[in-house]
């Protein structure tokens, strides 16, 4: 009984392995294939009732070729490959994602297909030697942060920096933060958690990448504040740096409603002013990343108000001449 279920397995894996929509083995190369895998030699009227038994038992999509000797092939898999070249370019090209990982990542994409189409994973995704980052300690603190969140509890961690010689060094002396974790978010090709610390009354944004020992604390979490809505929350704070949060009025030339549409969704207010100017009212947190959100613009988008915002875009501007 154990060998019979040693050989299907094997039979498995060869299929799995060696076919695909457009490559197909014979009765023959399966046995020959079987037995250099240490399988043993098995009777090939024994190939087409396993075949069976995986397709009809088993679920597996496999194709029969009638002829003096069958062939057969596996013609479907959990992930087509177009969804897996997919995942290959949104790996190889997160900045999230080191560079050593990237490569663990996608070798193990590669063996969810055939040996044929896993060739073609072998993608021509071009990113600078200095795009990438050494977050490999990220993807544990994702784990532990999933999990608090799932179990309702608290976690744990440091936050680090670098100085000017790009070596890390602990934010604040290495403080210990413990904090309610209610969301992660990406942003930018980065991660962020957001939370409340104990020590805060207002949720916080962290950079996943930047927090070190992240550790589930065994202390209950505290509920979500009632008047937090995660959507509008990740709308207002600009690549996750907050400041204070304003109504801001701005001006803007008709061609930029889609980056307003992109930047904040559906939700804020806007009027037609003439036939090529609108104006929008938006809640944002006021600091320089949303400042140069609208610099970029070159005048296409003005701020009207609150002269209190105005005042200090003018000043950034003239700190930078």
């Amino acid at each position: 009984m154990s060998d019979n279920r040693s050989k299907l397995t094997c039979l498995m894996k060869i299929l799995y392995e060696m076919t695909d929509e457009d490559h197909a083995l014979d009765t023959y190369r399966i046995i020959d294939e079987l037995e250099s895998r240490g399988c043993g030699r098995i009777d090939r009227k024994t190939i087409d009732p396993n075949i069976a038994f995986l397709r009809d038992e088993l679920g597996w999509n496999i194709e029969k070729e009638k002829g003096s000797s069958n062939r057969y092939k596996l013609v479907e898999r959990e992930f087509e490959l177009a969804e897996l070249k997919l995942l290959v370019d949104a790996v190889q090209s997160s900045r999230f994602i080191s560079d050593r990982n990237s490569k663990e990542i996608i070798r193990k994409l590669k063996t969810l297909t055939s040996r044929y189409q896993s060739k073609k994973l072998d993608r021509n995704i071009v990113t600078n030697d200095s795009f990438k980052r050494d977050s490999s300690t990220a993807i544990y603190s994702i784990d532990e942060i999933n999990e608090a969140i799932k179990e309702g509890m608290k976690v744990r961690f440091y936050m680090v920096d670098y100085d000017m010689n790009l070596n890390e060094v602990k934010r604040y002396g290495g403080q210990i933060h413990e904090v309610s974790p209610y969301a992660l978010m990406w942003n930018n090709d980065y991660y962020y958690m957001l939370g409340k610390p104990i020590d805060d009354d207002k949720v916080r944004t962290y950079r996943v990448d930047r927090m070190r020992d992240t550790l589930l604390y065994e202390d209950k979490a505290e509920p979500r504040p009632a008047d937090f809505n995660l959507e509008k929350y990740s709308g207002r704070v600009f690549d996750m740096f907050t400041g204070t949060t304003t109504e801001v009025e701005l001006d803007c030339k008709d061609y930029t409603i889609n980056y307003l549409v992109d930047r904040f969704g559906k939700e804020f207010k806007s009027k037609p002013v003439a036939d090529d100017r609108y104006t929008a009212t938006v809640t944002v947190d006021i600091g320089p990343t949303f400042f140069a959100w609208v610099f970029q613009f070159g005048g296409d988008i003005r701020i009207v108000g609150p002269e209190k915002v105005r005042e200090e875009f003018k000043e950034l501007i003239a700190r930078n001449e």
